[in-house]
């Protein structure tokens, strides 16, 4: 285990700026379970973590695979009664690539993103721009039925979202591009349903002064505040916290929540990838794939202060045993530990390490990390990419993007 003292409020100590492609060993191994291991024939590449069910049932993407070629990606279901399937491989003009998370609503219906494909095949280097999409589930014994809602032209309206969408309860869905918008920093979006089974797509926010490359996924407050990142620039260069709240004209107002400030001689971190998370007193929680006390990346969280926020780092990974690079985001149990990964450290795979699952323990004055750091051989897994799922009972799932059979696992982890 490894124990870091929680920092005074916005410590300001040197760093180094490292933002490193790495892994990690075991802590946790009696209680890790790989539950499938990708060959590579139908599926490979896990993209994104697990959104799971009703029934216990685990949805997720892989980057690629599928029934055309091999190079558009799937969507696949974990079941306890059935086991692997891929549900839908796409095919380009309904999509290439999904990346992030899916979201699923309460008829069973999942939500997700490709990062190329679409109706326009010209844009984006002849690739596409990326779509938003549905996938049905069947009624009576067929096929899930795929449904492009959006597909993205490359210009004001964004390009290439690397994220999946956030569900409200309305049925509107918000996310984020990585290019695009007015200066081509990125947007941040919406589409709404409307009748005969349309969808209109509104830019709620193109990134300007606050930051480039919203590669995260957003979050939802209970006054309708939506909240996010950017990985990069901003006022002082490492990457954004942002606030867009809606207002009566239906206009949405921009706030800077914070910016990363590790390239001038801070430790607060560089370059948050991830989405965010809220508990439930409304304060954020997130990572940053660099920067930190050593260099390797950082768990920080940002309280309200009166009208602003404050920062605090709860940890700055070191780039060893411990983990380094975390690039996805973390989930929040009912007593208050963090879980996550990285998808460097640890143990293994040369200098670099095959990637850890790290949960992080509040007390008085301290957070303590413990690890499960995929070991060398690659059997179980390694480097971890996306964030985990929680179930009702506190089993942990998620992916790898490599090991098993080569190309990826989906493992489940009894804290």
């Amino acid at each position: 285990m490894f124990r870091q003292p929680f920092p005074p409020v916005l410590n300001r100590i040197s760093a180094v700026a490292s933002v490193i492609l790495l892994s990690a060993s075991v802590a946790w191994s009696s209680s890790y379970k790989v539950l499938h291991s990708f060959s590579g024939r139908l599926a490979r590449n896990p993209s994104s973590g697990l959104v799971l069910d009703k029934a216990g049932n685990a949805y997720g993407t892989t980057s690629a695979g599928g029934f055309h070629g091999g190079k558009g990606g799937t969507i696949y279901q974990l079941s306890s009664k059935t086991g692997f399937s891929v549900i839908y491989g796409f095919s380009g003009p309904d999509g290439l690539q999904p990346q992030g998370n899916l979201a699923i609503d309460a008829a069973g219906n999942l939500y997700g993103t490709t990062v190329y494909g679409g109706a326009f095949k010209t844009g984006c280097n002849n690739q596409g721009c990326g779509t938003v999409f549905r996938l049905s589930p069947p009624t009576n014994g067929d096929a899930w039925t795929q449904t492009v809602l959006y597909s993205f032209s490359g210009g004001d309206d964004g390009s290439n979202p690397q994220a999946g969408v956030m569900l409200d309860s309305a049925g509107n869905l918000y996310g984020t591009t990585e290019f695009g918008g007015d200066l081509g920093f990125g947007t941040v979006f919406e589409l709404s349903p409307g009748p005969g089974n349309t969808w209109s797509e509104t830019v709620l926010y193109g990134m300007e002064q606050g930051g480039a490359g919203p590669l995260g996924g957003l979050v939802l407050d209970q006054s309708g505040n939506l909240f996010g990142t950017t990985c990069c620039l901003g006022p002082e260069k490492g990457g954004t916290v942002f606030e867009l709240s809606p207002q009566f004209d239906g206009s949405w107002t921009y706030t800077l929540v914070y910016a990363f400030d590790g390239f001038n001689g801070s430790q607060d971190g560089i370059g948050p990838e991830a989405g965010l998370i809220l508990d439930a007193a409304g304060n954020l929680f997130g990572t940053t794939a660099g920067g930190g006390k050593f260099g390797f990346g950082t768990v920080f969280e940002l309280t309200k202060n009166g009208g602003g926020w404050t920062e605090s780092v709860l940890y700055s990974f070191a780039g060893g045993s411990d983990g380094a690079t975390p690039q996805a985001g973390l989930v929040l149990d009912a007593s208050g530990l963090l879980y996550g990964t990285t998808f460097a450290g640890g143990t293994g795979c040369g200098t670099q390490g095959c990637g850890t699952v790290f949960a992080l323990t509040p007390s008085q004055n301290e957070w303590t990390e413990r690890l499960f750091r995929f070991p060398a051989d690659g059997h179980l897994g390694l480097q971890p990419a996306s964030p985990l799922s929680l179930d009702e009972n506190g089993h942990l799932y998620g992916t790898t993007t490599r090991g098993g059979s080569g190309v990826g696992v989906i493992f489940k982890i009894t804290p």
